[in-house]
């Protein structure tokens, strides 16, 4: 179980939001907060949203699958560490980084929970929620994490439905149930299918307009950081 936070969600994104003012040492100075933390505030407000800032209180349960897909992703990856981790939803590199150091010496294992920490089931979802929640899940940077609390399933449900949106080559159809054991869903058209990929591809859209909004906020603070620094304007290059 975590520690709880001096400050709440709303506090932290407060706190961010006086760096469109001040620069980073004033900032951590007047509330008494790492440099560092509030770097790390940044980066799970930016990939994770306001949900990122908020505190956790239970264990989350990851596959040994999950794990080593998250492993062999950072190998090939170019991001740093926590930028990686945060990006795929977990809170902070120390996770990943115990996992890599478990995978380097062969021993990489699935979590079993306590008795304490809470346990997500799985529950029946029909075609359109599950279109939401993928439509919701690329607008948050593919968080599984935040749609497992978010909308009440299981990890297992939401990392499948979207591996095998991904694998489909991002076709909508890949989330409808064809198990049979179920009543049918109803027929789909080809103008349903068209409704489909143009909410996904929105959702794509929003969160690549986010990404570039926050790095043009993110080079306007260290900019100004630089000027106040050295006292000479920042270079346009």
């Amino acid at each position: 179980m975590s520690r709880k936070s001096k400050y709440s969600a709303e506090q932290k994104l407060a706190i961010l939001n006086e760096l469109t003012r001040s620069n980073i040492s004033e900032v951590a100075k007047k509330y008494a907060v790492g440099k560092k933390t509030i770097r790390t505030w940044g980066y799970l407000y930016e990939y994770q949203g306001i949900d990122g800032l908020r505190s956790t209180h239970n264990n989350h349960r990851y596959s040994k699958e999950f794990k080593l897909s998250l492993v062999q992703q950072y190998q090939k990856s170019d991001a740093s560490l926590e930028i990686f981790a945060i990006k795929h939803g977990l809170k902070s590199k120390t996770q990943l980084s115990d996992w890599i150091m478990q995978y380097n010496e062969s021993n990489l294992k699935a979590y079993t929970p306590r008795k304490r920490d809470s346990k997500m089931s799985g529950r029946k979802t029909d075609f359109e929620e599950r279109l939401t929640i993928i439509e919701e899940l690329i607008k948050h940077d593919v968080n599984y994490n935040w749609a497992v609390e978010k909308y009440h399933i299981s990890y297992q449900q939401v990392y499948g439905w979207y591996q095998k949106y991904r694998k489909s080559g991002n076709d909508p159809e890949s989330l409808r149930d064809r198990r049979g054991k179920a009543k049918p869903e109803e027929k789909w058209t080809e103008v349903d299918r068209l409704k489909a990929e143009n909410r996904l591809l929105r959702a794509q859209l929003e969160k690549q307009e986010m990404e570039i909004a926050f790095a043009k906020k993110s080079t306007e603070i260290r900019n100004r950081e630089v000027e106040k620094d050295s006292g000479t304007k920042p270079s346009k290059n």
